[in-house]
């Protein structure tokens, strides 16, 4: 291997390869990804756009580890998804991909403070997080909320806390399904401020989901995708 491809090799954090997702229902087949091929940077804010049903939140599941391909291959870090066991699998979500989803899904019981630390408490260790947690929750701008529940708290505020959640474990990889889908335009842009924020200060890899193209503006590249398939040709390039 020369030097050009080893260190393209040590940059790229994500590499898919002919990936191929084809649902069975009663019979009937139905494409949703139809042998694609991308490559992520470490340290890149990639958005993946398309409209619904291109398959672009079946492609973040995928990456995610939380549905397997019927065919093809998904590396992070040159490590193929389909070597590891499901436990394996579920140490890479735990310590290495965070998740922020639409809907949030935050537990109603917990405040905010507890929610971000969630994750950590069936290992132990949410009481060493609990600063850098209020930290991070002071960073996304909700210093003066961390005792307050998800119902006393804007949809936006909401989904600070799920970043907020999401970054305190210093994940490699940021998947985030259409985070500003329940948000007017003001409070995404907000949020988008946010993830690239802590994108350029963590180096933390974001590739973000949405039909909405008013903030796509604000990532690294978009990848466009229709009928399960990648439209520009610059889907391994920048």
């Amino acid at each position: 291997m020369d030097d050009n491809s080893s260190n393209e090799t040590q940059s790229r954090l994500v590499e898919v390869k002919n990936l191929t997702k084809t649902y069975h229902r009663s019979k009937v087949e139905t494409p949703v990804l139809r042998n694609i091929s991308c490559e992520i940077d470490k340290g890149e804010f990639v958005f993946i756009v398309g409209p619904s049903g291109s398959g672009k939140s079946t492609l973040l599941y995928l990456l995610g580890g939380l549905d397997q391909p019927t065919s093809g291959q998904i590396l992070i870090e040159n490590k193929p998804l389909s070597t590891l066991s499901a436990t394996g699998l579920d140490s890479l979500r735990r310590e290495d991909i965070g998740f922020i989803f639409q809907s949030f899904n935050l537990l109603k019981t917990l405040n905010c403070l507890d929610n971000v630390l969630a994750p950590f408490i069936p290992t132990g260790q949410a009481g060493t997080k609990r600063a850098e947690a209020i930290a991070l929750l002071e960073r996304v701008g909700l210093g003066e909320r961390i005792h307050h529940r998800p119902n006393e708290l804007s949809g936006g505020e909401q989904q600070r806390v799920a970043i907020a959640r999401a970054i305190l474990k210093k994940p490699k990889l940021i998947l985030a399904d259409e985070p500003t889908g329940e948000l007017d335009t003001e409070t995404g842009h907000e949020v988008f401020e946010i993830l690239r924020e802590l994108n350029k200060d963590l180096k933390t890899t974001i590739v973000t989901v949405t039909h909405d193209h008013r903030y796509i503006y604000e990532g690294d590249r978009i990848l466009k995708m229709q009928d399960g398939k990648f439209l520009n040709s610059n889907s391994s390039q920048h």
